[in-house]
């Protein structure tokens, strides 16, 4: 009996003691240059705001951001030498696919066209979109390895999903459902999935609380764009701007950095 006491208290401890050295490993993750956090600015599916009024800004902060260009982009045939020349000053050009496949079946996607419909879609055939995409942007960049960024942070491609085996094809891939009240760790966050935040028609109060956010919890975060004072699913510009002000005011604090840079030094450090 007092065997099992003694072997039971041992344990006990153990799980203390073993719990509480991850934690503050957790806790201590880190950032380049002294920075308690990251955080990434993405701008999807290749619009004219982001050549147009996005990467100038950028450039007057000094700031390197990923565009994730779906290929059937209109801008992207009509703008190609300027979509280039984001890569060569040092922006992201990442994998969206090349039609944007998303699910009809889920609420408010009546405007998937049926022949988009990743419902409909295998995991091969995501596969080849992927893959026609890298070459592609390889054409522009000159660039072998690419991030990805999931259609509308959907992952099933006919049900089944193709997030397992796209490590093959991408060096990291940017999902959504962004949880405020559990930020994740970067020592555990799914490089492969990494939590993103779609911050449509809100305020620069409200883009400023996220990066708050994140800076509090010492981890990665990410924004996800669509069209900035134009387009669709819009950011207006006066909140845009905000949100960059604040960032070069904590440049100190946080690392502003691309998506591919920031998961990659994840990888490398944890």
């Amino acid at each position: 009996m007092m065997y099992r006491c003694v072997v039971a208290i041992c344990c006990f401890v153990w799980f203390v003691l073993s719990s509480s050295m991850f934690a503050q490993h957790d806790d201590n993750f880190t950032w380049p240059n002294g920075a308690k956090a990251a955080i990434c600015l993405t701008y999807d599916d290749g619009l004219p705001s982001h050549i147009n009024t996005v990467a100038p800004l950028l450039d007057d902060y000094g700031f390197t951001a990923t565009f994730y260009v779906t290929l059937n982009s209109p801008s992207l045939y009509e703008n190609m030498e300027q979509w280039k020349a984001l890569s060569k000053r040092g922006h992201e050009l990442g994998n969206h696919s090349v039609y944007h496949p998303c699910q009809k079946s889920l609420p408010n996607m009546d405007w998937v066209k049926s022949y988009y419909d990743l419902d409909t879609y295998s995991v091969e055939q995501m596969h080849s979109e992927i893959q026609l995409a890298n070459s592609f942007l390889k054409s522009l960049d000159g660039h072998d390895a690419h991030s990805y960024a999931y259609p509308c942070s959907q992952l099933l491609a006919g049900g089944k999903s193709y997030k397992d085996s796209i490590d093959v094809y991408v060096s990291a891939a940017r999902g959504g459902e962004v949880n405020f009240d559990n930020l994740l760790s970067p020592n555990t966050m799914d490089i492969y999935n990494v939590p993103s935040w779609a911050p449509n028609e809100l305020d620069g109060d409200a883009l400023i609380e996220y990066v708050q956010a994140v800076s509090n919890k010492k981890t990665l975060g990410v924004f996800t764009f669509h069209g900035v004072g134009a387009e669709y699913l819009t950011t207006s510009n006066k909140a845009h701007e905000a949100l960059l002000a604040y960032l070069d005011k904590h440049r100190d604090e946080i690392w502003i950095t691309t998506f591919k840079e920031a998961t990659e030094y994840i990888k490398q450090h944890r």
